[in-house]
């Protein structure tokens, strides 16, 4: 897509339908469960849910595989009747302001360039999606959330490569939770 194309993707605006908070695994860090925890009070074991290999679809390879035994799983926001935990009547989300970050980069697709620019822009096809365009985003708005996204993910990913490396401890969901900081 050339780059005049892309950039009209900055008028890209949500509507509200909640369609991306149905039917999707939004994968958690544990910067986003923090948020989440002391942004709502809640604790972690009642939104985070670990889902196997048969739930989602990820590369083999991807670093958000946790292992417990032999068993691969990646942790989630929570689904209830095939929608995120979050997800009110309306179709609104109810920790907007803490949601995950890959909820606030959602539905786009970005590549930076090798100075840091904004060099590709796509819109994920993961689901319907109902926009309009009537919205006023920014490249450089994008730049800084992909990079906080690149920062917290690269820092979980150092904590699950750890979390895999010991031996010693309890291979379950609640171990990994606690592992990271969370009481379960």
């Amino acid at each position: 897509m050339a780059q005049e194309q892309w950039e009209k993707l900055l008028k890209f605006n949500c509507t509200g339908c909640g369609n991306c908070c149905r039917d999707t695994v939004v994968c958690l860090t544990d910067a986003d469960i923090q948020r989440i925890t002391d942004g709502t009070g809640k604790r972690a074991e009642t939104f985070v849910q670990f889902y196997g290999e048969d739930e989602v679809e990820l590369p083999k390879r991807s670093p958000f595989w946790i292992t417990f035994g032999d068993k691969f799983v990646v942790m989630a926001l929570r689904s209830t009747r095939g929608h995120c935990v979050f997800l009110d009547r309306e179709n609104r989300c109810t920790i907007y302001e803490h949601r995950p970050v890959t909820c606030r980069q959602h539905p786009f697709d970005i590549r930076l360039s090798k100075s840091g620019a904004v060099q590709h822009l796509s819109i994920s096809r993961v689901v319907d999606c109902p926009h309009d365009w009537q919205g006023g985003l920014t490249k450089r708005g994008l730049r800084t959330l992909l990079c906080w996204n690149d920062r917290q993910v690269t820092r979980y990913f150092a904590k699950v490569r750890k979390w895999k490396r010991m031996q010693e401890v309890i291979q379950a969901p609640k171990a990994f939770l606690k592992f990271l900081g969370f009481d379960a």
